[in-house]
C-alpha cells in the first residue's frame, strides 16, 4: 500500500501531460484538450487543476508520507475529472493519445487514491 502514492503521482502527471497532447487527429490536423480552452476555458482549467492537485498530493506523499488528507484531496481531484468527463470516459479510449492518457489516468488514479485512504502512512 505504501507504493500507491507513486501511482497517484504518476497518473496525475500523465493526465496533465495528456491535456496537451493531441486529443483528436484527422487528416494532418490535431486538436488537444488545451486547444479547447478557447471555447470553454473553465472546463479546461477545472480538469487540468484536478490533475495538478492529484500530482501535488502524490509528490507531497512521496516526500512526506501519504497521509489521509492528501489521499482525500487526490480523490477529489480525480473524481472531479471523472464527473466532468461524464459518460465520455470510455469513448475517449478510442480517440488519440491525449484523450487515452486523460481517461486512463483519471480512472486508474482514482482507484489508487481510494486505496491510499485505506491505509495512510504516518508523517515523516
Amino acid at each position: 500500500m505504501q507504493n500507491l502514492k507513486f501511482g497517484v503521482l504518476v497518473f496525475g502527471l500523465l493526465g496533465l501531460v495528456g491535456c496537451f497532447l493531441p486529443m483528436i487527429s484527422a487528416e494532418g490536423m490535431s486538436i488537444s484538450f488545451f486547444d479547447t480552452r478557447k471555447l470553454d476555458a473553465a472546463n479546461f482549467f477545472i480538469v487540468a487543476g484536478g490533475y495538478a492537485a492529484a500530482l501535488a498530493m502524490g509528490a507531497m506523499g512521496a516526500a512526506k508520507g501519504m497521509q489521509r488528507w492528501m489521499s482525500i484531496v487526490a480523490i477529489v481531484g480525480f473524481g472531479l475529472i471523472v464527473v466532468k468527463m461524464r459518460g465520455a470516459t470510455f469513448d475517449m479510449l478510442k480517440m488519440a493519445i491525449g484523450a487515452k492518457l486523460m481517461a486512463i489516468s483519471a480512472l486508474a488514479g482514482l482507484v489508487c487514491a481510494i486505496l491510499t485512504v485505506a491505509k495512510p502512512e504516518p508523517a515523516k
